[in-house]
């Protein structure tokens, strides 16, 4: 093997010639076919191979098919001999289930734009779920060139990955599992999954939208236009921009909510925020803000206090609201609304909606039946097939109706379940505020110095006001 193919090349003295292929695995025959008229040409080859110290045996059958498969005058390059091929090794590798650490943007597929706010990578996984699957390295085998010299393979490398506390290794799979949800994470050769994800300075492109299983902490901002999707709660040291947020526990905005009205801010517990400006929020909980509510529509089950002023907007709160001044000497209209379970409410709408649409599809299907009815006698057997299923489909119609209507008779008891609504305004009140609890509605006309509370009067069922402020345990 330590000579090149040219210098092993017979001089072309006889009508055939020899070469070693490049790899040294192969041997080589060139020939004219008028050496087939000798009958022992193949002891000339088998005497030249010698000479060039070529130990592989040559493999007749093979050859003389080919040569006798080929039309042409001049043959070139038939293998007549093989060394023995190196099997490579393979060095162990980790299969990842998911794109956890992969770079990059995401790029529509269709329009080929790249969206900075969503990354590749996908780092948040659920307790149980396999994360990666380690590929064992397989050793290889040494082959043999023809001149029966040894070709080595070089030994595999094998992958090293530990564990830490949050991850479990699954002999089964032969990898790890997340041992409870949360952010997965590699520092060097340890995998390990953080319960909270947190971000050291802002969520922006740096990030990319977020979407966890589990809690985040943010250190800085989240910066407008990007998306936060936590099953927990989400905790931002800094300021709120115009941003989509999801999150499952309570979200805190310690420097305030800047949003405006295209974004949604949804929390499954408290919000707790220093002001909401131009807010869209929906709350399972308490809302809880310092200084002020300014045009912002926000919902939530529990109770809304601000220790500030609450302008412009609507303000719908499932227990109560209490604030410290309510509108402002402009008469911005500003709508404060107790008593009202807002999740109901829209329960209540969505099967509103569904009844219209069932009985729109009886309403079309009901003519169709009645003129299939009438022609019963005529009908083939697609066509009474048909009108079973128009039958089937009219009387399940029905039923769904019946069905819905009964649930808005409980929603309707239980979005006015609660009598001890009350708003209450710690100051002054203005004109072109609304004060609604359930049903009853209080229009301000003129600016009224608190405390003020506003409560159902259960004989009248209309608003009543009192300075006479009811002690309350606060909730926060």
């Amino acid at each position: 093997m330590t000579e090149t193919a040219e210098n092993k090349t017979a001089p072309v003295t006889a009508p055939f010639e020899i070469k070693i292929a490049g790899d040294g695995l192969s041997v080589l025959l060139s020939l004219d076919r008028s050496i087939l008229q000798n009958g022992n040409w193949h002891g000339l080859v088998e005497e030249k191979m010698k000479e060039m110290g070529i130990l592989s045996p040559p493999d007749w059958e093979r050859a003389d098919a080919v040569i006798n498969e080929s039309g042409q005058d001049r043959i070139v390059d038939i293998v007549v001999a093989s060394g023995i091929p190196p099997v490579p090794s393979e060095d162990g590798r980790l299969e990842w289930t998911d794109d956890y650490f992969t770079a990059g943007y995401y790029v529509d597929p269709v329009t080929k734009r790249t969206d900075f706010h969503q990354k590749v990578e996908k780092t948040s996984v659920e307790k149980g779920q396999l994360l990666v699957r380690m590929i064992p390295s397989r050793p290889g085998k040494d082959g043999q060139d023809v001149y029966g010299l040894p070709i080595k393979v070089s030994r595999p490398h094998n992958i090293e990955l530990r564990s830490g506390p949050n991850v479990l290794w699954d002999a089964t799979e032969n990898g790890y599992r997340a041992k409870t949800s949360g952010k997965v994470r590699l520092s060097g050769k340890i995998l390990d999954v953080d319960e909270v994800f947190y971000v050291a300075g802002d969520i922006g492109l740096e990030t990319g939208n977020i979407k966890h299983t589990g809690q985040i902490a943010v250190n800085g901002n989240i910066e407008a236009n990007f998306k936060v999707e936590a099953t927990g709660g989400v905790d931002v040291h800094g300021m709120l921009f115009a941003s989509d947020i999801n999150c499952g526990g309570n979200l805190t905005a310690r420097e305030g909510i800047n949003e405006n009205n295209t974004k949604r801010v949804i929390v499954g517990g408290n919000t707790v925020a220093k002001y909401i400006l131009n807010g869209v929020v929906e709350c399972g909980g308490n809302v809880v803000v310092g200084t002020e509510i300014f045009q912002s529509f926000i919902k939530c089950c529990g109770e809304v206090r601000c220790d500030g002023r609450i302008v412009g907007g609507e303000i719908v709160s499932g227990q109560g609201i209490t604030v410290n001044e309510a509108g402002s000497k402009a008469n911005v209209k500003t709508t404060l609304v107790a008593g009202v379970n807002f999740t109901l409410m829209e329960k209540l709408k969505k099967n509103n909606e569904d009844i219209i649409g069932l009985k729109e599809t009886i309403k079309k299907l009901s003519p169709i039946l009645k003129k299939l009815k009438a022609g019963m006698a005529a009908l083939t057997a697609a066509q009474k097939e048909g009108l079973m299923e128009i039958e089937f489909k009219i009387t399940e119609a029905d039923e769904e109706i019946n069905s819905l209507e009964e649930q808005n008779k409980n929603i309707r008891k239980e979005i006015f379940a609660n009598k001890d609504a009350y708003i209450t305004i710690l100051g002054t009140v203005y004109p072109g505020v609304t004060l609604r609890i359930f049903d009853s509605q209080y229009t301000v006309e003129n600016a009224l110095l608190g405390p003020i509370e506003a409560r159902l009067d259960r004989m009248t069922a209309e608003i009543a006001l009192s300075s006479e402020l009811e002690n309350r345990t606060e909730q926060t």
